[in-house]
């Protein structure tokens, strides 16, 4: 699909969307003001930009699935019912008003976010697609992280087993948020790390040595772990995505080297077709139900309404956000007090007595004892976090910060470490789930993914390398 019919798809898809939803006129007008200054955005970014930048069009893409094509079927289902004052799915009233600000909000997030965009990125540098591969000793760190993810499973197997057998949900109630993000976020991640230094040393040295075919037989092993450890039947939300993607651009860098391939990637895969996958990424049938019964897809798939899938918790991001703007006109100001447990994640309850909770279950709980909702594990999206911590300084501060991440990390992307290349193409498209939130869990797991993809394996080289010269 070219530009040309990708525009006229994206412009049909939202004409389509304004005209034969119903929604209020004002209330569709601030939606329109968001949408065309996103499409600023994405013009910019795929037809003016010269330099790659992955983050841009992963942000955009956000911006449209979660604050205008989710809520505006939210609303229309809202008004189709007739139902004077109602709700959306986590029982947060839908008022025009309210709408209306919140768009504003997005709005002033947006400009500012692009504006501090553009000033940073003057310093990003252009991407060359070559690297300088000056890590030693590579085939023998191989064939370290090659015996530590044959350990990982082994010693991992009944947690394995668990996702196979069990619902997804099932598992958080298991262990502990510390043990989870050890295991799932970080030791079953180690795998990527060797799937990445396997592709490079190959790409690199093409002399069909021992070396050469060792490293290709891991390269097929880490390959093969990766998909064992993550796939729709043990990773349900904010991990499949990012690693098959990623997969995708280091193996099949062509199809996804340049602004517009992402843009046109995400679009069609987010916005699209998403929702019908939800059917197999959200099941709650366990492996043997599916195996046994087949005839629970299909009757998931008869029950399956497109508009079901923008009308459920998996798409709350926006009513989330109206309930933090509504929990700050309620509630005493927090000032920052929310990016205690964002950054210090690492520090376990049970020494931090009076840890604050994260935002999601502080705004989940707002809406159980104002709203009745019954649920307090909700997302909460980036936007949100600066204005429950700052007010409105924090969302102007929020979009100058995450502009600033967003050169670095493009620079990093554009470096001729590897490493740091692949982690930073798998943070753009992580986006899709730090963006929605909430920041505290989404801080704790990209770190966790840092940490073994970019600091363990260079803390191999170092200590073998030492190791070696002594």
């Amino acid at each position: 699909m070219g530009k040309p019919t990708f525009i006229i798809i994206f412009c049909l898809t939202f004409l389509l969307l304004f005209l034969f939803l119903d929604i209020p006129f004002l209330l569709i007008l601030s939606f329109g003001l968001n949408f065309t200054f996103l499409s600023i955005i994405t013009y910019y970014n795929i037809s003016l930009e010269k330099k790659f930048s992955p983050f841009i069009g992963v942000f955009v893409v956000f911006n449209l699935l979660f604050f205008i094509v989710a809520p505006l079927i939210q609303i229309d289902t809202i008004v189709f019912k007739g139902i004077e004052g109602g709700s959306f799915i986590q029982k947060f009233p839908f008022t025009q008003s309210s709408c209306i600000r919140a768009n504003l909000y997005i709005l002033l997030f947006n400009v500012i976010f692009f504006i501090s965009y553009l000033r940073f990125s003057k310093n990003m540098i252009k991407f060359k697609w070559n690297y300088k591969v000056s890590y030693n000793n590579v085939p023998l760190i191989l064939a370290i992280l090659g015996t530590l993810t044959f350990l990982i499973v082994i010693l991992n197997f009944q947690t394995i087993l668990f996702q196979y057998q069990n619902e997804f949900y099932k598992e958080a109630e298991q262990t502990t948020v510390a043990n989870y993000l050890l295991v799932q976020k970080f030791l079953f991640f180690i795998p990527l790390a060797g799937v990445v230094l396997s592709y490079f040393y190959l790409k690199f040295n093409t002399t069909k040595n021992w070396n050469y075919w060792i490293v290709l037989g891991l390269l097929v092993f880490f390959v093969v772990i990766t998909f064992f450890l993550k796939n729709p039947l043990t990773e349900k939300r904010n991990t499949l995505g990012p690693i098959y993607i990623t997969m995708i651009f280091l193996f099949f860098r062509n199809s996804l080297n340049s602004n517009f391939k992402i843009v046109r990637f995400m679009f069609i895969v987010m916005v699209l077709l998403f929702p019908l996958l939800t059917i197999f990424t959200h099941s709650r049938n366990t492996l043997t139900q599916m195996l046994t019964r087949p005839n629970i897809l299909v009757e998931n798939i008869k029950l399956l309404h497109v508009t079901d899938a923008f009308n459920s918790l998996h798409y709350d991001a926006y009513p989330n956000f109206l309930a933090t703007i509504d929990f700050c006109d309620n509630k005493p100001v927090v000032y920052g007090e929310q990016l205690g447990p964002t950054f210090l994640f690492f520090v376990p309850r049970s020494i931090w007595h009076t840890k604050p909770e994260v935002t999601g279950f502080k705004i989940g709980n707002y809406l159980i004892e104002r709203y009745n909702f019954d649920f307090n594990n909700l997302s909460n999206p980036y936007i949100s976090e600066g204005y429950i911590n700052f007010g409105l300084f924090g969302i102007i501060l929020f979009a100058i910060i995450l502009a600033a991440i967003f050169v670095r990390l493009s620079n990093w992307l554009a470096g001729d470490d590897f490493l740091k290349t692949i982690f930073s193409f798998y943070f753009a498209i992580y986006l899709m789930y730090f963006l929605r939130g909430d920041l505290a869990n989404g801080f704790a797991f990209i770190i966790a993914t840092y940490l073994a993809i970019v600091i363990f394996p260079k803390f191999l080289f170092v200590v073998i390398n030492n190791y070696v010269k002594k």
